[in-house]
């Protein structure tokens, strides 16, 4: 009679494995969220805000004239991309609102960013640690560092090129760490003409361009696109920079495509 073997424990009952489904159903979201706009944005996000702890993509777009459906504004695609500094003050505008008080690490290949500017956006410059890399590679592997020393609430990156193995390895260490990455996808000495297909491994993506200001004193206007966001649905809104902590970090000034009823939204992987 052949010998019997205890039968091997239900793979659905092992605790690592209920605690991974609990993490990605909720877009891995395990260090809470961060409330963009409570009547708007926040609705597309999975748990109801800006996931922390976790790595985000944002890449700049262009501006487009209100009465020419299209057409780009004078600055151009090209233009953003190589400067980025649209998409760069709209990460500037999430760190400022951060509830970790730790300092923030931006890294980037050509260091033209001017902190003193940042306090239009919120943020202290004295919150903000600047480094310098040689090549994209250069700056991923100098974000994984510091989103693994535990040191930075969050931790930013201009890198025209993200590997999904990279990606990854972000996002565990955001995971790990609790510190929020952040990738600003910029090419500074000219858009590439031609980039291979990424799949996306971050929690959320971004597209931002700017938009017309509602006046000379207004606060500035983003046009945010959702791209991609883990357990959420993709949105389009023109945005402002919120006036108080009640109010949000941004505050929709118009949707640029009515989302489906939550019935028949489609939740993106």
């Amino acid at each position: 009679m052949p010998p019997s073997y205890p039968s091997p424990p239900s793979i659905t009952h092992r605790p690592a494995l209920d605690r991974l489904r609990r993490e990605m159903g909720a877009g891995g979201a395990r260090h809470g969220v961060l409330a963009m706009d409570k009547a708007g944005v926040d609705a597309c996000l999975p748990g109801g805000g800006l996931p922390l702890g976790a790595l985000h993509e944002v890449e700049p777009g262009h501006e487009v004239e209100p009465g020419g459906p299209g057409s780009v504004t004078g600055n151009g695609a090209g233009a953003q991309a190589q400067q980025g500094a649209v998409a760069a003050g709209f990460i500037a505008r999430l760190l400022g609102r951060l509830p970790d008080p730790r300092p923030c690490l931006w890294v980037a290949v050509r260091c033209d960013l001017y902190p003193p500017g940042l306090l239009a956006f919120g943020l202290d410059p004295a919150r903000l640690v600047l480094a310098r890399a040689r090549d994209d590679a250069a700056v991923l592997a100098a974000m994984e560092a510091g989103l693994r020393g535990g040191g930075f609430a969050a931790v930013v990156g201009e890198a025209g090129r993200l590997g999904r193995l990279a990606a990854r390895r972000l996002q565990l260490a955001c995971l790990r760490h609790a510190s929020t990455g952040f990738v600003l996808r910029r090419w500074p000495y000219g858009t590439p003409a031609h980039l291979p297909a990424e799949a996306p491994a971050a929690v959320t993506r971004w597209r931002i361009a700017p938009a017309a200001s509602g006046g000379p004193w207004a606060p500035p206007r983003w046009r945010l696109e959702l791209l991609h966001a883990r357990g959420g649905t993709p949105g389009e809104w023109i945005v402002e920079a919120g006036e108080s902590d009640a109010s949000g970090i941004v505050r929709v000034v118009a949707e640029l495509a009515d989302p489906a009823p939550a019935s028949q939204r489609r939740r993106l992987g």
